[in-house]
This record gives structure tokens, C-alpha cells and sequence, in this order.
């Protein structure tokens, strides 16, 4: 048997994966599987598109800033407890919603409250699944195992609309009641999970303040920790202001609502594509080498959209091309995940998993909450391929940032990752 096969068994036969994958898939497809449905909701119950887009922003609002401080919170208890928590949670909120809207008894306000509680749950314990992946697994496998999960969220990303449209159109409290067996069924199989028990000393147990400020203090000494969050912040900031300029747009030149959702579909099929490379690349190239080819490969990959909606081409070529440049670019995303975030994610120490995730996403996705502004600002003023030209040259930036990081450069293959310093 060879050393690549062998080590394929070992990580689907981990002790407690596929309670934990189980677990955590269930989690994350009852959240897209409810995405669309909650807007169509709110629609429903207040007859207002604005109030139906209020409902989700205080939503994600919600989750955002409580899972600032649910990074620290996830590292402070047994997170076993934490997953089967928060599914219990998911099945009460989502699950009165069903009942709620079944009775013709929701109110927007009511929806509004839930969803906001429900969220915010969400985002205060919803890191625990990930923080719990790296007791699981061995560091080499780390990155394998990443690169799964980005396929499968992919897959989900790809149906969750989809499937959720079809649901509320069978009944409107139909994709709630799914989503919250799915919760149940995350509970079910996270209490399946037999990892150890973290041993806390509570003579010597900091406060929540002290693991809070402690896990910030951590990441911010580690330069190349420092590197990933700026570049990572600037990479997203970027993506996301392209895929709004496009959307934007597209909804100015009326384009049908199929199109405009194809746009979305697109670079989730090919995310799903980079998540089955990420899984060929993961233990056999340096990583520092491969991160640097896919930011190039993203500038790369933006560039031809420069061509578009300008003086004699159609509009039917214009979409064509942005649409396949658009869809090229979700294939370096997994692979970036998978490398990059996984060697750090390995490096880091177990009991700070949670706060190290924060610690990343939260600067990135503060800057990202700029992206439609930025291009709703940008439009009327430099029109598209002035917009998509701002853009490309923030991602040319984080590309700067990678490349001229050395200690980015020098991250080697996963089975040297022992060796490496963060």
C-alpha cells in the first residue's frame, strides 16, 4: 500500500470523523437550506422587499458580532457540548418558525426577533465544529481534511437555493421544518463524538477577558499571522467588490434573474472543482509556492474582464465573458483554504482554535462589508470596467503582499509542516 493511500485510510478512519463530519454537514446545510427561505419569509409576513432585506442584514449583523466573542467562549468549554448546544438551539428556533408559519401565526417582527436570536447563536458557538477538527485529525491530514469541507460546502452552496426555493414552494414552513431536522441530526451525531474532555484548572483558569485579549495578543505577535489576516482582508475585499460590480451591473442593463443567479452558480461549480484538486495538491506541493500561483491565478482571471460591456462588443459576448472569467476564479479558493489557512490552522495550538479562526475572518470579513458600497459608489461614476479596474488592483495588492512575504514563501508541503514555525 502506498504512503498516499495509506494515509487516505487513516483520515477517513480517525477516531470520531465521521461523527464530527457528519455533525458538521448537517449544520451547514440547515443554514443554506434556510438562507432563501428566510428572505422569502419576510417577504411573506411584512409584504416589503426592504424589510425583508433588513431581516438578513440584522442577522448577519448578529452573527458576526457575537461570534467575535464566541471564538474565546468555544475555547473555554468542551466543545463537544457546544455543537450538540447549538443544534438544539437550531432545532427550537427553526422549528417554532415551521410551527409559527404553519399556524399563520408569524408575525414579521416575530420572524425578525427569531432570526436575529438564532443567528446570533450561530455565531457565538457555530466555530466549535471547526475548533473541535484539529483534536480529531493529525496535522498532515490537516489540509486533506480542509479541502473536503470546502467541497462540501460548495456542493451545499450550489443546492441550498435550489433546494430551499423548492421547499417553500411546496409550503411556505416546509424548509424550516428541514432545516431544523438537520439540527437535529448535528446533535445527534456530535454526541456520538467521544473526543477527550478538556482539564481545566480553575485555581489558574484566566478570565474570559484575559483568553479574549490573550488569543488577539497571540495572533498579532506572529508576523506571519499578521501577513495572512492583511492579505486574506485585501483578497476578500477585492472578490467580493467584482462579484458585486458584476451583480449591480447586470440588474442596471435588466438582465433576467436566471442569468443574474447563474453568475453565483457559476463559481460555485468551480469552487467544487478546486476543492477536488485541493484534496490532490494538499500533501504534495510546497505550500508557500502554490498560495503565490492562485493569488497570481486571481488577478489573472479578473483581467479579461477589463474587455466587457465596451465599445462593439455585444452585450450577449460580455456576459459570456464575464461569466467564464468569473467562474475560473472560485477554482484557487479551496486550495488557498486548504494550504494557507490549514498550515495555520495546524500550527496553532489546539485549546486556541476558535480564536485563531476569529482572529482571521473577522478583519476579512469587516473589510468585505465594504465591497457593495464600494462598488455602488464606483458604478455611476467609472462604469464597469473602471469598477472591475479598482478591483483587480486591490488584488494585485494582497498578490504584492504574498509574494514579497518570505516566510509565506518558505511554507513547505504538509509532511514538513512538523518542522515549520509559524
Amino acid at each position: 500500500m502506498t504512503e498516499t493511500s495509506a494515509a487516505r485510510r487513516s483520515f477517513w478512519r480517525a477516531p470520531n470523523y465521521a461523527a464530527w463530519f457528519t455533525a458538521d454537514t448537517a449544520s451547514a446545510a440547515g443554514g443554506s437550506l434556510r438562507a432563501l427561505a428566510v428572505s422569502l419569509a419576510g417577504y411573506a409576513v411584512s409584504g416589503s422587499t426592504a424589510a425583508a432585506g433588513w431581516l438578513g442584514t440584522a442577522a448577519l449583523i448578529a452573527q458576526q458580532v457575537a461570534s467575535v466573542f464566541g471564538g474565546t467562549f468555544v475555547d473555554r468549554h468542551e466543545r463537544r457540548t457546544l455543537i450538540v448546544v447549538n443544534a438544539a438551539v437550531g432545532v427550537c428556533t427553526w422549528g417554532s418558525v415551521a410551527v409559527l408559519f404553519a399556524a399563520r401565526m408569524l408575525t414579521y417582527p416575530l420572524l425578525l426577533v427569531i432570526a436575529t436570536l438564532g443567528s446570533a447563536v450561530s455565531g457565538f458557538l457555530g466555530s466549535a465544529t471547526d475548533a473541535m477538527l484539529r483534536s480529531i485529525i493529525g496535522v498532515r491530514d490537516y489540509p486533506k481534511a480542509l479541502s473536503l469541507n470546502r467541497g462540501r460546502d460548495a456542493t451545499i452552496n450550489i443546492a441550498g437555493n435550489p433546494v430551499g426555493g423548492f421547499l417553500y414552494g411546496v409550503a411556505p414552513w416546509l424548509p424550516f421544518l428541514v432545516t431544523a431536522c438537520l439540527y437535529a441530526l448535528s446533535g445527534a451525531a456530535a454526541r456520538r463524538i467521544r473526543a477527550p474532555r478538556k482539564a481545566h484548572a480553575p485555581t489558574a483558569r484566566p478570565s474570559f477577558f484575559g483568553d479574549f485579549v490573550g488569543g488577539w495578543s497571540w495572533s498579532l505577535h506572529k508576523p506571519l499571522l499578521v501577513t495572512v489576516m492583511i492579505a486574506a482582508a485585501v483578497l476578500n475585499y477585492g472578490v467580493n467588490g467584482v462579484e458585486y460590480a458584476i451583480q449591480l451591473h447586470l440588474m442596471q442593463l435588466d438582465t433576467s434573474a436566471t442569468l443574474i443567479g447563474a453568475i453565483g452558480s457559476g463559481i460555485a461549480a468551480t469552487m467544487l472543482i478546486g476543492a477536488f484538486a485541493a484534496a490532490r495538491l494538499s500533501d504534495r506541493v510546497p505550500v508557500g509556492g502554490c498560495i503565490c500561483v492562485s493569488f497570481v491565478f486571481l488577478c489573472v482571471c479578473v483581467a479579461p474582464m477589463l474587455f466587457a460591456y465596451g465599445p462593439g462588443v455585444s452585450r450577449g459576448a460580455s456576459y459570456a465573458l464575464v461569466f467564464v472569467a468569473n467562474s475560473v476564479m472560485g477554482l484557487p479558493f479551496p486550495i488557498i483554504d486548504a494550504l494557507l489557512l490549514g498550515f495555520v490552522y495546524a500550527k496553532a495550538p489546539t485549546s486556541m482554535q476558535g480564536r485563531i479562526a476569529v482572529s482571521l475572518t473577522v478583519p476579512a470579513q469587516a473589510l468585505s462589508a465594504f465591497s457593495s458600497a464600494s462598488a455602488c459608489a464606483l458604478l455611476p461614476v467609472l462604469g464597469f470596467r473602471g469598477t472591475i479596474a479598482v478591483f483587480l488592483a486591490t488584488l494585485a495588492l494582497s498578490t504584492v503582499m504574498v509574494l514579497c512575504s518570505a516566510r509565506i514563501r518558505r511554507i513547505p508541503r504538509a509532511d514538513g509542516w512538523d518542522a515549520a514555525e509559524l
